[in-house]
């Protein structure tokens, strides 16, 4: 059976050869090709793929945003974060946020496929490359995102992005106010007080890009 894949990635040469490369495949074809998490979002509810291959740092919305609304409408929705970023902390962020693997960019093409077959299979997918920093991580040091919902993930991002309140509003589609309880909540269970002591935080602990 051929593997049905969405591939979002605003950068338009990365997407075209990611793409390319799989289609040669006999077993996978990308069935939609994505700029941002909104376009991603439509393309998910209108073609129903098998798995879902994305890119975190994307325009308009971002990946961990976007993850959570395709899974609030599809929970049985199979992503994989195709992504640069080898930190724990993004690795930590998108699992929580319910993606069933996370690869390298820099992974060869046979990696990227196995990784895609697994996730197809509903098995989860975290090269050992990247596994093995994140558990040892794990035994050593919880990370502070560790204590929020995923809501108040999505916010302390979209915090760390230099966002309003109402923009968060806006982009989360929630009320002002509701907006500004998560962020509330946030500054009190990380022991903040404001926005630019958040940022701090995010940059000491490698989430800003």
């Amino acid at each position: 059976m051929t593997i049905r894949v969405v591939l979002a990635d605003d950068h338009v040469l990365m997407r075209q050869g990611v793409s390319q490369m799989l289609n040669a495949n006999p077993n996978i074809s990308v069935v939609g090709e994505c700029d941002d998490g909104v376009e991603l979002i439509a393309a998910v509810l209108k073609l129903s793929p098998d798995v879902i291959l994305m890119d975190i740092s994307m325009p308009r919305m971002s990946g961990l945003v976007a993850i959570d609304k395709i899974l609030s409408q599809r929970r049985d929705a199979r992503i994989l974060v195709l992504s640069m970023h080898n930190e724990v902390e993004y690795i930590e962020a998108m699992r929580d946020a319910g993606a069933k693997g996370y690869i390298l960019k820099e992974s060869s093409g046979d990696s990227l496929v196995d990784a895609i077959k697994k996730v197809a299979a509903n098995k989860t997918c975290f090269p050992d490359e990247i596994t093995k920093p994140l558990d040892e991580h794990c035994q050593k040091h919880i990370s502070p995102l560790s204590v929020l919902t995923r809501r108040e993930r999505e916010v302390f991002f979209l915090v760390a992005a230099g966002n309003t309140s109402k923009k968060i509003a806006e982009l989360l589609d929630m009320s002002l106010k509701t907006a500004e309880n998560h962020r509330s909540n946030i500054y009190k269970k990380l022991n903040l007080s404001s926005s630019a002591e958040l940022i701090r935080m995010a940059g000491k602990a490698g989430l800003l890009e």
